[in-house]
């Protein structure tokens, strides 16, 4: 009877304990649904009564996305829309719960494939070393720092960046673009204010960085200063503002209104391939090129074009927005694109590029698309539309 007994309790702790795996990590498998090669994160509601969903999208060109049968709700999981993906996968650190985690969609649902705990930071921005590895930075505490994921384990190692120090008046690092090119991680950043009693008029700091950091041994080599404009970059886990393009040249974009700058404009940098020193011979101001606009996110599309989605100037993040084309490598302005007015907040992820194609999200006054731009045509084509009591479209992705 004892033999017994004791083989039915290692049988039970076993069944036990892979309950208790299950419930925090699930398999590493169906991270993209059948015949999914898109996805969407959208929002129902105002805020604060908002919800948000990741809906599958099987065509960019033609049909309809409804949330009807077709909507992962992530609301107690993934707090909004800052959240990272890549092949699938979607990745969020959630600072209100302290957890760092791994998901995907499956069966129209959105499933843990592993949760751990983690508060180090209130990360702003990421960037890829290699398929397995996310390097991701934010402040903590008014430090800047810094976390190396290996993602198919979700292990991590976390440490602190030896920036320029806060400055007088100033409480926190702002956090800009991030980029790794050839064994370095490029990093904007600045200084910015959490005294939000001043707020609208919060105090600028008028310098803004670019750390050169060593990712062998995440020392920062140099600082990089930068005064022509401010807010090299906006929080890229919401929108991209940089890109390395095929000469392995590195651009960046500023966004002066994110740091509550008014006055500076929005100015495109270069770092050329080979170099960690911003190109002296290149300087693109954007908002004197079109009409006094700034540009909190850039899509890089081939032959040295990208899509930046533009603003009106003024005092405020959540107005009007448009797309512009623009050739990055000679600093040109080419065009504003015939869309609707985007309504959508500053915080969205428009774009994706596939085939030499812009695929652009636009949240209109009435309908919403998807549309498609070539630039070897220089054709606008209506696309997928979006239906069925949408109010914002907050990211579109590319699964595969």
């Amino acid at each position: 009877m004892k033999r017994s007994f004791n083989t039915y309790t290692r049988l039970l702790l076993t069944a036990l304990i892979l309950l208790s795996v299950s419930g925090c990590e699930k398999r590493n498998v169906g991270n993209v649904e059948v015949g999914t090669q898109y996805s969407a994160v959208l929002c129902v509601g105002s805020w604060p009564n908002t919800a948000y969903y990741i809906s599958s999208i099987s065509s960019l060109t033609s049909g309809t996305i409804s949330l009807k049968g077709n909507g992962a709700e992530m609301t107690g999981k993934v707090y909004a829309q800052d959240v990272i993906q890549k092949d699938g996968f979607y990745y969020h650190a959630n600072a209100g719960s302290g957890r760092l985690g791994k998901y995907h969609v499956e069966n129209g649902v959105l499933l843990i494939d592993k949760e751990i705990p983690f508060s180090y930071l209130n990360w702003s921005s990421y960037t890829w070393v290699d398929n397995n590895t996310l390097v991701i930075f934010g402040d903590g505490k008014g430090e800047a720092r810094y976390a190396i994921i290996k993602v198919d384990k979700m292990t991590i190692k976390a440490g602190k960046l030896s920036l320029n120090p806060i400055a007088n008046g100033f409480q926190s690092y702002n956090i800009g673009f991030a980029e790794y090119r050839s064994n370095k991680l490029f990093l904007g950043y600045t200084f910015t204010s959490t005294d939000w009693t001043q707020y609208p008029n919060m105090p600028v700091y008028a310098k803004s960085f670019v750390a050169v950091i060593d990712y062998n041994t995440m020392a920062v080599e140099k600082s990089l200063e930068e005064t022509r404009s401010t807010g090299l970059g906006g929080p890229n886990v919401y929108a991209p503002s940089s890109f390395v393009d095929e000469n392995n040249d590195l651009y960046f974009i500023s966004d002066p209104v994110n740091i509550y700058d008014y006055k500076r404009p929005s100015a495109m940098y270069r770092i050329k391939n080979g170099s960690t020193e911003i190109d002296p011979t290149y300087y693109f101001n954007f908002s004197a090129a079109s009409n006094n606009e700034m540009a909190p996110a850039m899509w890089y599309i081939g032959n040295g074009k990208a899509i930046i989605r533009s603003r009106i100037a003024g005092e405020s993040i959540d107005a009007d927005h448009y797309f512009c084309v623009v050739d990055a490598r000679t600093g040109t302005f080419i065009k504003k694109l015939d869309l609707p007015v985007d309504k959508g907040e500053r915080m969205v992820n428009g774009v994706i590029v596939e085939d030499g194609k812009a695929f652009i999200a636009v949240n209109a006054a009435d309908r919403d698309y998807i549309w498609q731009y070539d630039p070897a045509t220089d054709k606008l084509t209506k696309g997928v539309e979006f239906v069925g009591g949408i109010d914002y479209i907050l990211r579109i992705e590319k699964l595969k």
